[in-house]
């Protein structure tokens, strides 16, 4: 009969331990697979661009200003662009939002993510269009033509796949664009959900480069290195000063080379794609890795077991003359059978699971999309697969093998013979505790994080907060006075309804993305009034209703009057720790009619407020330095104009969500064209700040669990075998006088040994790797005794319980019963 069908027989046989085995194989193989598919899409797996091993992205870390990563300028963009000779291009662009107004179809208003490019970044990164053509240099002129090209999921979705999409015109930020090509769905640049590409339209023949305002990736040559390329790109990037000279009048760039001494940074450009989720994916990749081995070990136990009653089945076979590779072909084919059926129940949860990832995941999850299982995951399957068979096919044959003789003239019992191979399965259960140990701790680290998070005061009241995005265009509101107009009648008719306390705008949510803009702060007078460099803040620009909206208490001075006409555009109103930075007051109170500016030449700006402190960019970070300034016309010192894309946010007596509607009907009441964008709760955006704190603590939680499952049931199964394998001493010891607690205790004692050695190797092992996962932490060491203490409590009880049903088992053995056996 061939191999696998008399394997196939012989499982059929045991139900109870095939299923066992194939259901223990396929969660930990699938949990294996399914984080596998992850992280290959997001780390591993090449970008879908051509060559992308030479794709690097391009930054300014600046240690005198205390900035890391800034992007780029028009000065340093057109130095690496003439004088990078380790570079084979570079292009530019900057990822935004923008208004997609309405079509003759009936489509509404909205609001798409837009990547703005320069004309060679499609030639850079070697893709093309699956319709039409990019960009020429002529559209790439600031006084060049308006063209767009559309992403394929936008194409289907608002035009209906139109085969003759080129040539039409489409409104963006009421503007009509010439629709020049479509981009295949595989192409998401800069983002993930970016759908409409225009021409960033740089002018480098400005007469200054102004701030670090837009990105740039280039391509090394064929045998440039990083290291190569980052070392010549320092020595040239001093030659700023030769094309821009100032970087805005007043400001010459021997200012940014003197005092915030910029360096060129080069990260491949999948590092960057991933970020910082990269050290998450690798945490749960650990842990997923941990549940693999887990079941495996299991399912080892379980052959062991199987192959001590198959001893003298082996025995008989190979004294009837039976090889070795006989019995390890026998061996291979039932380790195959149950390796493949785990296999594919494996690989169907995997797809399962990724399905679920990839519709349920945080958006913020990068290369999100990619995320499925292909024909990598597929191979990694196999891998997996054959790995586990050999494994499990050569572990009873080994253990099988010894003096055959000895074990016929047994007759079978194998009593003593198995105890001997006892030490085996208790190995693998302590290591079992030992790696359930690790798991459990490892996201006890993480939800410990989660709980200080949550407690963290943001300095704003989150509670009855809504806030919605608009970005009124320049067509409908044409002038700065016109928007100023528009947003002071939006927050006087939300304010009058029902149920609404306070409402205001701004151009930053606390512990949103969107609205970062830091520039430096020089104080009139004080211990930085002569510094050669000032401190970055965040500047913001807000309304006075914003504060109350939000629950950021006024400390000192008065916030903002109205927009329309009675606010000075030369006041701002600060935060507490501006105020400490620059004058040393912890209180903010003396602040009150101070002045600051943003560049030495900028006009002075009187600080008439100062509020309370906010965690404005995360909840990790200690707050930082806010500059408040009003949405008025010539407010901005810097660059002038208002701000034409704000929230707006409304505090209400109740639920924030039920006034959704009303808000939505003023604002299209005013412009009917105007999409809003981003609705949310403040309670959800603290929620959405977490995002990857919380995957993490969800994914890491559910394998700690089934750890700790297949851990408890190891330990249950050895201990009752090893009863089982006992049973006639236990007799014997009862018929000599030997209390039933004794037997119990025996037992239990044996179970509470591989605990303890499984908890101490746990923990050797834990506190050996949990340094990896401490930039994960906050506010927790990686050896948190409370999160150990608890983790080996927790293992403690379920190990004490698996213990304890197989030793009551023993203490109610009938003596007879037992000696009647033999």
């Amino acid at each position: 009969m061939p191999p696998l069908a008399y394997a196939w027989r012989v499982l059929r046989r045991a139900p109870g331990f095939a299923l066992t085995a194939i259901l223990t194989l396929g969660v930990g193989m699938g949990a294996a697979i399914a984080i596998f598919s992850v992280v290959d899409a997001i780390g591993l797996r090449p970008l879908p661009y051509g060559h992308p091993d030479q794709l690097v992205g391009v930054f300014h870390d600046l240690p005198g200003a205390n900035a890391q990563h800034a992007g780029q300028s028009l000065a340093t963009y057109a130095v690496y662009q003439q004088f990078a000779h380790s570079l084979d291009g570079i292009a530019g662009y900057r990822a935004g939002t923008a208004n997609l107004g309405g079509d003759r179809s009936g489509a509404a208003p909205e609001r798409v993510h837009i990547g703005q490019i320069t004309a060679n970044t499609f030639s850079l990164l070697q893709v093309q269009p699956r319709m039409g053509r990019g960009f020429t240099s002529t559209e790439d002129d600031p006084k060049g033509p308006n063209v767009v090209i559309l992403s394929e999921n936008l194409w289907r979705r608002r035009f209906g796949g139109d085969p003759n999409i080129l040539g039409k015109f489409v409104e963006i930020t009421a503007k009509q664009y010439q629709v020049v090509g479509v981009m295949p769905a595989t192409f998401r640049f800069p983002e993930a959900n970016t759908e409409l590409w225009t021409p960033l339209q740089l002018d480098m023949h400005a007469s200054y480069s102004q701030g670090f305002n837009f990105q740039a990736i280039a391509r090394l040559k064929p045998g440039a290195t990083i290291a190569r390329a980052t070392s010549e790109m320092r020595l040239v990037l001093p030659r700023i000063v030769e094309l821009f000279p100032e970087i805005v009048p007043g400001v010459p760039q021997t200012m940014l080379l003197d005092r915030a001494k910029p360096m060129t940074v080069l990260d491949p450009l999948r590092d960057d794609v991933v970020g910082s989720f990269g050290t998450v994916l690798w945490v749960v990749a650990a842990g997923a890795a941990l549940l693999l081995v887990v079941a495996c070990t299991n399912v080892a136990n379980l052959l062991l077991v199987r192959a001590e009653a198959r001893h003298r089945e082996i025995a008989v076979r190979s004294a009837l003359g039976a090889s070795r590779l006989d019995l390890l072909s026998h061996f291979f084919a039932e380790g195959l059978l149950l390796a493949a059926i785990g296999g594919a129940l494996g690989l169907a949860l995997a797809a399962l699971g990724t399905r679920l990832f990839v519709a349920l995941g945080p958006a913020t999850i990068p290369r999100l999309a990619e995320v499925g299982v292909d024909a990598r995951t597929i191979l990694f399957a196999l891998a997996v697969v054959g790995l586990v068979t050999i494994v499990f096919s050569v572990l009873p044959v080994l253990r099988g093998q010894g003096d055959m003789g000895a074990v016929l003239k047994e007759g079978g019992r194998g009593g003593m013979s198995g105890r001997s191979r006892q030490r085996t399965r208790s190995a693998l259960v302590a290591a079992q505790v030992a790696l359930a140990v690790m798991a459990l701790a490892t996201s006890g680290l993480l939800v410990r994080t989660f709980e200080r998070l949550r407690a963290v005061r943001p300095g704003f009241d989150p509670s009855n907060t809504i806030t919605m995005w608009m970005s009124p265009s320049s067509a409908a509101f044409p002038k700065d006075a016109d928007i100023a107009r528009f947003y002071q009648n939006v927050i006087d008719r939300v304010s009058s309804l029902p149920g609404v306390k306070a409402a205001g705008i701004s151009s930053r949510v606390p512990l949103e993305p969107d609205g970062d803009d830091f520039d430096p702060a020089w104080p009139e007078d004080g211990p930085l009034a002569g510094a050669k460099l000032a401190p970055l803040f965040l500047y913001e620009s807000t309304s006075g209703g914003f504060f109350s909206a939000m629950g950021v208490p006024l400390v000192a001075g008065h916030t903002f009057e109205r927009i329309d006409g009675r606010q000075q555009a030369n006041e701002v109103v600060v935060n507490r720790a501006l105020v400490e930075k620059l004058w040393g007051d912890s209180t903010g109170r003396s602040a009150i009619g101070k002045r600051i500016r943003e560049l030495p030449t900028s006009p002075w700006m009187t600080i008439v407020g100062v509020v309370g402190d906010v965690r404005d960019t995360s909840l990790r970070v200690a707050p930082g330095g806010i500059v408040y300034k009003p949405e008025t016309p010539g407010s901005d010192t810097l660059f002038g104009g208002v701000r034409r894309t704000m929230a707006l946010a409304v505090r209400t007596a109740g639920d924030p969500m039920a006034i959704r509607a009303s808000l939505e009907g003023i604002v299209h009441d005013i412009d009917p064209t105007l999409p809003l964008f981003n609705v949310a709760t403040m309670d959800d955006v603290i929620g959405r700040s977490m995002t990857e704190l919380s995957f993490t603590v969800i994914v890491l939680g559910t394998a700690a669990a089934v750890t700790l499952l297949l851990g408890a049931v190891g330990l249950y199964g050895v201990i009752a075998y090893m009863v089982g394998l006992r049973t006639r001493e236990i007799g014997v010891r009862m018929a000599l006088g030997a209390r039933p607690m004794d037997v119990g205790t025996l037992v239990a004692r044996h179970g509470f040994a591989l605990t303890g050695a499984g908890l101490v190797a746990g923990i050797v092992l834990f506190l050996g790797t949990a340094r990896f996962a401490r930039s994960l932490l906050f506010e927790v060491t990686p050896a948190d005794p409370l999160t150990l203490a608890g983790s080996v409590a927790v293992l403690a009880l379920v190990a004490a319980a698996a213990t304890w049903m197989p030793a009551r088992r023993a203490a109610n053995i009938d003596p007879a019963e037992a000696l009647r056996a033999d």
